[in-house]
Protein backbone atom coordinates (compact mmCIF):
# COMPACT_ATOMS: atom_id res chain seq x y z
CA UNK A 1 0.00 0.00 0.00
CA UNK A 2 1.49 3.66 -0.95
CA UNK A 3 1.74 5.53 2.18
CA UNK A 4 2.58 9.14 2.84
CA UNK A 5 6.18 9.94 3.92
CA UNK A 6 8.09 12.90 5.77
CA UNK A 7 11.77 12.73 5.36
CA UNK A 8 13.47 15.23 7.99
CA UNK A 9 16.76 16.29 9.50
CA UNK A 10 17.59 15.75 13.28
CA UNK A 11 20.03 17.37 15.16
CA UNK A 12 21.91 13.88 16.29
CA UNK A 13 21.21 14.97 20.32
CA UNK A 14 17.30 14.75 19.25
CA UNK A 15 17.13 11.33 18.38
CA UNK A 16 15.74 9.18 21.41
CA UNK A 17 17.25 5.94 21.69
CA UNK A 18 14.28 4.25 20.60
CA UNK A 19 12.70 6.22 18.15
CA UNK A 20 9.12 5.80 17.14
CA UNK A 21 10.14 6.42 12.86
CA UNK A 22 13.25 5.35 10.77
CA UNK A 23 16.19 7.25 11.35
CA UNK A 24 19.94 6.84 9.56
CA UNK A 25 22.90 8.20 10.39
CA UNK A 26 25.78 9.42 8.51
CA UNK A 27 27.05 5.84 8.09
CA UNK A 28 23.41 4.89 6.46
CA UNK A 29 23.47 2.53 9.60
CA UNK A 30 19.95 2.65 11.83
CA UNK A 31 22.30 1.68 14.40
CA UNK A 32 23.21 5.31 16.69
CA UNK A 33 27.51 5.34 16.93
CA UNK A 34 29.50 6.06 19.81
CA UNK A 35 30.98 9.85 19.57
CA UNK A 36 33.97 9.44 21.00
CA UNK A 37 35.20 13.03 22.66
CA UNK A 38 35.92 15.44 19.90
CA UNK A 39 34.12 13.73 16.95
CA UNK A 40 31.17 15.53 15.36
CA UNK A 41 27.66 14.36 15.92
CA UNK A 42 26.90 12.60 12.77
CA UNK A 43 23.98 13.96 9.74
CA UNK A 44 20.58 12.43 10.59
CA UNK A 45 17.94 11.51 8.42
CA UNK A 46 14.57 10.00 9.04
CA UNK A 47 11.11 9.06 8.13
CA UNK A 48 7.83 8.95 9.16
CA UNK A 49 4.17 8.75 8.18
CA UNK A 50 2.96 11.17 11.50
CA UNK A 51 4.18 14.02 12.26
CA UNK A 52 7.41 15.91 12.44
CA UNK A 53 9.33 15.16 15.39
CA UNK A 54 10.52 17.61 18.17
CA UNK A 55 13.50 19.67 16.65
CA UNK A 56 13.39 18.17 13.32
CA UNK A 57 13.63 20.16 10.32
CA UNK A 58 10.85 18.99 7.00
CA UNK A 59 13.54 17.63 3.70
CA UNK A 60 10.17 16.96 2.19
CA UNK A 61 6.74 15.05 1.88
CA UNK A 62 6.79 12.16 -0.46
CA UNK A 63 4.52 8.99 -1.43
CA UNK A 64 6.46 5.97 -1.68
CA UNK A 65 5.88 1.97 -0.93
CA UNK A 66 7.38 1.13 1.42
CA UNK A 67 9.70 3.46 3.25
CA UNK A 68 12.93 3.28 0.39
CA UNK A 69 16.53 1.81 1.87
CA UNK A 70 18.78 3.86 2.90
CA UNK A 71 19.92 7.37 0.87
CA UNK A 72 22.91 8.05 -0.64
CA UNK A 73 25.83 8.96 0.84
CA UNK A 74 26.35 12.63 2.99
CA UNK A 75 29.08 14.55 1.26
CA UNK A 76 32.30 14.62 2.66
CA UNK A 77 32.00 18.22 3.21
CA UNK A 78 28.69 20.02 2.98
CA UNK A 79 26.93 22.33 5.03
CA UNK A 80 23.03 21.05 6.35
CA UNK A 81 21.45 23.52 4.07
CA UNK A 82 23.45 21.91 0.86
CA UNK A 83 23.01 18.48 2.73
CA UNK A 84 19.40 18.66 2.88
CA UNK A 85 19.06 20.06 -1.12
CA UNK A 86 20.76 16.84 -1.92
CA UNK A 87 18.83 14.26 -0.18
CA UNK A 88 15.32 16.28 -1.05
CA UNK A 89 16.68 16.67 -5.06
CA UNK A 90 17.77 12.29 -4.31
CA UNK A 91 13.76 11.97 -3.47
CA UNK A 92 12.66 13.92 -5.82
CA UNK A 93 14.25 11.38 -8.43
CA UNK A 94 12.75 8.66 -6.84
CA UNK A 95 8.63 9.68 -6.29
CA UNK A 96 5.64 7.34 -7.83
CA UNK A 97 4.26 9.03 -10.78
Amino acid sequence: MTQSYTYFSIPFENVPDDPQYAVWFASWSKQRPTLEPGMNAPFVVGATAGPLPAGATLIANIVKDPIPPCLPPAPVEASMKEYQKSVKEWIALGRDP
